[in-house]
């Protein structure tokens, strides 16, 4: 697997070239020639060369000429020590590991950390190992290594998380990690279907072998779901996901003891409440737990703020000074959230944005733009320096919007071709229905598609945009995009009733949360409690080995090219090709010095 290996093999031709001075040494090599002196006293006085001196001279000549043949060939094939890189040329075994929330039953990674030392032990000898280890994201816990014990060591120390599961993600970086060369992939997983769902890109590449080891999910599974406060009592609501009815005791938890505890019966894959009424401190916070011995454990438990959480400051900039059409819609939606309590909605005129403080634009969590008419330089330079430093930002391209000052305004150009376009009542597309602003919308799925607009402005598609949904004539509803330090969503349409009827839509309230809830998801998680989201990964049900293996897509990779150019950047840092020239010039400058002293 190592030793030395050339980038241009073919100049290792001119090595034969070699084979000249030797030819050559041989050629003019004869036998001395005895002549006799009839005077002695002559010879004595004669320049005498020892034979042995000039044939060690000779020698040393041929030795200098064809060494510095032989190092030009050899600099010209470009040399590099394949040995640096063995590993990364050698077939590769990777073994990934689920270590997500649906592996944490009671066995479950016991069962998969031993599927993984088999596997590990059974790989062929002329295989480096690697070892991943995924579940939303997928770490490489030991790089393509000969070293074994590394490998069992590593898998000794895995553990399940609180994380989702991505089998797309883990099969990514399993292919990122193979590249070119030829091998195997092992995944030890308990196969969940929510595996799957999540909208990711990911495969692996034609030749490359999969064995999937199935570590069987336990047989059901409670999870509290939700858990709120409503007055002096908790209300919990705890989902059975077992094909039988269950029966268990939920526990309410604060300031370290135990306040309350009820039964609460489930029927098979269904939920059931849980009242739990104790003495409730003033603030901080309870725990809600359920018995589940047999199922995943950190779906378990569930906190709750026990203090009212403050509301979310969102700000809406309109052009109308009255305020009585702009941004009303926007407004009573997002004072809807959370029983009225989520969000504080502050409306301002455009020309009021310049009286803004700093310690008042600090606060804002996110920033609706529905009207720029009435924004004066102060006001956009306000906007602007809140987007660039950090701020969200939410723009309606309605007929209040003027697409020329949006780039003053928002410190980046959008876009926009012509003027807005009309339509027979367009409807909106979602691209990716997991993005969580579309999350409601998965059930029904075509809550969105009732949405009619009329008139949006078209805009085009550049690399630094995500499109989130598009009009069913194709042209853009919903982009995503960075600015400076801050996130930048714009809507090509209105949201104040002019060019669409989308604001009387049922879908538009939660539309407008959603949205208000990703621009502001770093203060809300603050300010909510600290859960993760297990809804999927409560759920046990599980998928075959063969719909595993038939749901991985493969991909075709360029093996020769990629393995041409790692060969190359090897070789680059080395360039052993240099100190063969310099070598071989030394060889050069002595063969002269040596032939002149011979003559």
């Amino acid at each position: 697997m190592g030793g030395i290996s050339f980038l241009s093999p073919l100049f290792l031709i001119g090595a034969i070239a070699a084979a000249v001075p030797i030819l050559l040494h041989l050629f003019h090599r004869k036998t001395e020639v005895v002549i006799d002196f009839p005077a002695v006293s002559l010879l004595k006085r004669a320049p005498v060369q020892q034979h042995r001196r000039r044939r060690l001279r000779e020698l040393l000549l041929l030795a200098l000429r064809v060494g510095a043949l032989l190092l030009l060939a050899l600099s010209f094939a470009r040399p590099y020590l394949a040995g640096a890189a063995a590993t990364s040329s050698m077939p590769l075994t990777v073994i990934t590991v689920d270590t997500s929330m649906s592996m944490s039953a009671p066995g479950q990674m016991d069962r998969a950390r031993d599927a993984a030392s088999r596997a590990a032990a059974a790989a062929p000898s002329s295989h480096a190992l690697a070892l991943i280890g995924f579940g939303d994201t997928a770490a490489v816990i030991v790089e393509p290594t000969t070293d074994r014990s590394a490998i069992a060591s590593a898998i000794t120390q895995l553990n399940a998380s609180a994380s989702g599961t991505r089998f797309r993600t883990a099969l990514a970086r399993a292919s990122e990690i193979i590249g070119t060369r030829e091998g195997s992939v092992v995944v030890v997983t308990d196969l969940q279907q929510a595996g799957w769902e999540a909208n990711d890109d990911g495969g692996l590449p034609d030749g490359i072998n999969v064995e999937v080891i199935s570590v069987p999910p336990p047989t059901g599974n409670l999870a509290v779901t939700s858990a709120e406060r409503r007055d002096r009592r908790i209300v919990a609501s705890i989902q059975n996901y077992a094909n039988s009815e269950v029966t268990a005791p939920v526990r309410l938890f604060a300031a370290g003891k135990e306040i309350a505890k009820v039964d609460v019966t489930m029927a098979a894959r269904g939920a059931a409440d849980a009242e739990l009424i104790g003495s409730l401190p003033a603030g901080g916070d309870a725990e809600v737990r359920v018995d589940d011995v047999s199922g995943y454990q950190p779906d378990n438990s569930r906190k709750v703020l026990l203090d009212p959480a403050p509301s979310v400051p969102i700000a809406i900039v309109v052009a109308d000074p009255t305020g009585s059409t702009g941004g009303l819609y926007v407004e009573r939606a997002l004072k809807v959230a959370g029983n009225g309590r989520e969000f504080s909605v502050d409306v301002r005129d455009g020309r009021e944005v310049a009286k803004w403080t700093g310690a008042e634009l600090s606060k804002i969590a996110a920033m609706f733009v529905l009207g720029t008419r009435t924004l004066d330089r102060n006001g956009r330079e306000v906007i602007r320096n809140y987007l660039t430093r950090g701020g969200q930002v939410f723009v309606a391209a309605g007929p209040d919007v003027d697409p020329g000052t949006l780039a003053d305004v928002l410190g980046t150009k959008l876009p926009f071709e012509g003027d807005p376009i009309r339509t027979a009542g367009a409807t909106m597309i979602a691209r990716d229905g997991r993005h969580p602003i579309f999350r409601p919308f998965l059930s029904p799925s075509g809550a969105l598609g009732d949405v009619q607009v009329e008139q949006h402005r078209r805009l085009k598609d550049p690399a630094d945009h995500t499109v989130l949904a598009r009009f069913s004539g194709g042209d853009a509803a919903l982009t995503e995009q960075a600015a400076g330090e801050g996130r930048l969503i714009v809507f090509t349409s209105d949201l104040d009733n002019a060019w669409s009827r989308f604001p009387l839509n049922p879908a538009f309230v939660p539309f407008a949360i959603e949205t208000a809830r990703y621009l502001t998801r770093s203060q809300s998680l603050a300010r909510r409690s600290p859960e993760v989201a297990k809804a999927a990964e409560s759920n046990p049900a599980a998928t075959t080995v063969e719909e595993f293996t038939n749901a991985i897509e493969r991909t075709t990779r360029a093996g020769v090219t990629e393995a041409q150019n790692a060969a190359r950047e090897i070789e680059d840092r080395q360039r052993w090709w240099q100190i063969g020239l310099v070598i071989m010039l030394v060889a050069l400058a002595g063969e002269a010095l040596v032939g002149r002293r011979a003559t």
